[in-house]
């Protein structure tokens, strides 16, 4: 069984990796990687892209068109890979999830991002010459275990061992949000709320005591199956990681989110 923590990797594990066959990906956004980012680290994000349709069947050109992007990256499913953010970040727990999803085994996100580099210590560099990187074939091998689809979620929500968790702010929750892209507001019947900063404590995870506290504390069996949902599944890839670092590994991602929801007029929605 994986440790709990096998998906994070600390800065003095990461420095010894500096130079070798690792691909170190800055997943914000280009503007902050010019003003610093670590040695050989190269931007790039699929943030943007949004899962339409979390069926089985529509994540597979989903999936394929990820891998397309992560190959011209030069990433392989046999090289090592770290994701980082300014801290425990959104943007990197989507990138490291999208990589699970595809089959990565060996992926990982740097604990506390780039800040917390910077306080240890760590070396930053300035230089965006970004060297040609050498691509080789990166043929997904989905890993549907990672995710929660949307058939799933209309087929369990409000069964008795089965929890949504809504990890959005107070306004989207509440439906008071002015999200462009989504023709309505609200959330998902049965639903729990907690918002994912919730789990963090200056840029890195509380501890597992405290994650599982909360969970708790808004009404989640922590032995049932969770699947946590934002609205286009980077916030609550982050919280799916929060879980996974409190032992909780029956938590999955619903990628489409609130986005693929609140497009499906058939489906009911919560204010």
């Amino acid at each position: 069984m994986l440790n709990s923590t096998d998906f994070l990797i600390e800065p003095d594990e990461l420095l010894k990796l500096l130079g070798g066959n690792v691909v170190i990906i800055d997943a914000r956004k280009y503007e902050d990687f010019k003003s610093g980012h670590i040695q050989g680290a190269l931007p790039f994000s699929t943030y943007e892209l949004f899962a339409e349709d979390t069926s089985l069947e529509g994540m597979k050109p989903f999936a394929d068109a990820m891998a397309n992007r992560f190959m011209i990256a030069g990433v392989t499913l046999e090289r090592p890979v770290v994701v980082y953010d300014d801290d425990t970040g959104m943007r990197a727990a989507r990138e490291l999830w999208m990589l699970e999803f595809l089959g990565h085994r060996n992926a990982r996100m740097l604990h506390g991002g780039l800040n917390y580099w910077r306080k240890v210590g760590g070396p930053v560099s300035t230089d965006t010459d970004i060297p040609t990187v050498r691509t080789k074939a990166f043929k997904p091998s989905l890993a549907s275990g990672f995710l929660a689809s949307i058939d799933e979620v209309m087929r369990r929500a409000g069964n008795w061992n089965y929890w949504l968790l809504d990890v959005r702010d107070d306004l989207e929750w509440a439906g008071k949000d002015n999200t462009v892209c989504c023709a309505r507001r609200g959330h998902i019947p049965h639903a729990k709320h907690i918002e994912w900063t919730k789990f963090l404590d200056n840029g890195r995870f509380k501890s597992p005591e405290a994650i599982i506290a909360l969970i708790e504390q808004a009404g989640i069996n922590p032995r049932h199956d969770i699947a946590a949902y934002c609205h286009r599944g980077a916030r609550s890839a982050n919280a799916l990681y929060a879980l996974r670092y409190a032992g909780i590994h029956s938590a999955r991602n619903f990628i489409g989110s609130w986005h693929e929801w609140s497009a499906r007029a058939d489906l009911p929605v919560e204010v």
